[in-house]
C-alpha cells in the first residue's frame, strides 16, 4: 500500500488528552451470510461534555487519580456535537443509510450503514466510500488489503472473509476528514491535533452465518501510563492487522435441486414402467 492512516498518533495523545479532548470511538459491524450478502454498520460514538452535570473523567483515569483533565469534547465543534449529524446526512454517499442521532448518558452516537445482496456489490461500495476520501483510492491498496470472501465444497460449502485493518480505517476516511476540515475546530489544540487524532476504531465485529470474530476495546488498569512512569491505566484499542472469519453450513439449494431432481427421475422412471405394463 502506497499511503497509511495512523488513526492515533501515540506521540500527541498526551497533549491531545490534557486539552481535555477525546477520541471519537468508532464500531463497525459487519454480518455476512453464506451467499456473500450482508449489512456493514458503523458507529461513531463521541463524549459529550454538555450531555452530563458533572464533570466527565478522563476515561483513562476514570477515578480521577491521574489528574488527566476532564473532556470538553463540544467546544471543538462548531455548533457543537450534534452538528456532526447534519453533516453525515449532507455528505454521506447515497447508498449509505445516515439513521437517528442517539444519545446514552453523556454519548452521542452516529450510525450509518449499508447493505449488498453479494460480495462483489459489497467490494463495489467498499471502493466508492475508500474513493470517496480526498487522500486515498482504492488503487493504493495491495491485493492483500482488500477483502476477500472465499467459498469452498459443493454440498459441504466453508465460507471465509478477510479485511485489513487499513481498509476499515479507508473506507471512513471520507467522513473522518470531511468532519475535520469543515466543522472541528482545534482552537488550542491546533498544531496539535491532526484529523487522525479525532477518532479511533474502538470495536470490530463480524459475523459470518452465525461464527463471530471481534476485538473490542477494554480498560486495563495495570497498564503504564507512556507519558507518565507514576501512573498506570489505559484505554487498549483493537491492534489487529486483519481479520478473518470463517463458516461451514450444507448448500440446501443444492440439496433441494438434488432431491427435486431425483423425484422428478424416479417419477418418470415409474410412469415409464406403468405404460410398459400397459
Amino acid at each position: 500500500m502506497k499511503k497509511r492512516i495512523s488513526l492515533l498518533s501515540l506521540s500527541l495523545l498526551f497533549v491531545f488528552i490534557m486539552a481535555g479532548c477525546w477520541n471519537g470511538e468508532v464500531f463497525v459491524d459487519t454480518t455476512f451470510e453464506m451467499d456473500g450478502s450482508g449489512e456493514r454498520i458503523f458507529q461513531l460514538t463521541v463524549l459529550d461534555d454538555t450531555l452530563s452535570t458533572e464533570t466527565i473523567l478522563n476515561p483513562d483515569d476514570p477515578d480521577g487519580v491521574s489528574d488527566k483533565g476532564p473532556v470538553i469534547n463540544n467546544k471543538h465543534i462548531v455548533d457543537g456535537i450534534p452538528a456532526i449529524q447534519t453533516w453525515l446526512e449532507e455528505n454521506a454517499p447515497d447508498f449509505i443509510t445516515v439513521h437517528d442521532m442517539e444519545t446514552d448518558g453523556i454519548k452521542r452516537i452516529f450510525t450509518l450503514s449499508f447493505t449488498w445482496d453479494d460480495f462483489d456489490e459489497f467490494l463495489d461500495k467498499m471502493q466508492q466510500l475508500v474513493d470517496a476520501s480526498p487522500v486515498l483510492s482504492w488503487d493504493d491498496f495491495d491485493a492483500d488489503e482488500l477483502p476477500s470472501f472465499e467459498v469452498s465444497g459443493t454440498i459441504n460449502q466453508t465460507a471465509t472473509f478477510t479485511e485489513s485493518r487499513v481498509i476499515v480505517d479507508a473506507a471512513l476516511d471520507w467522513a473522518i476528514d470531511g468532519i475535520f476540515n469543515d466543522i472541528y475546530d482545534a482552537d488550542d489544540l491546533a498544531g496539535f491535533v491532526d484529523k487522525g487524532d479525532i477518532a479511533i476504531l474502538a470495536d470490530y465485529r463480524v459475523t459470518l452465518n452465525g461464527e463471530v470474530v471481534e476485538e473490542r476495546m477494554h480498560y486495563d488498569p495495570d497498564l503504564e501510563d507512556p507519558n507518565d512512569d507514576l501512573n498506570t491505566g489505559l484505554v487498549v484499542y483493537p491492534s489487529e492487522d486483519a481479520y478473518t472469519v470463517s463458516s461451514e453450513a450444507t448448500n440446501m439449494g443444492l440439496v433441494s435441486g438434488i432431491i427435486a431432481l431425483g423425484v422428478v427421475i424416479i417419477g418418470g422412471t415409474v410412469g415409464f414402467i406403468v405404460f410398459k405394463k400397459k
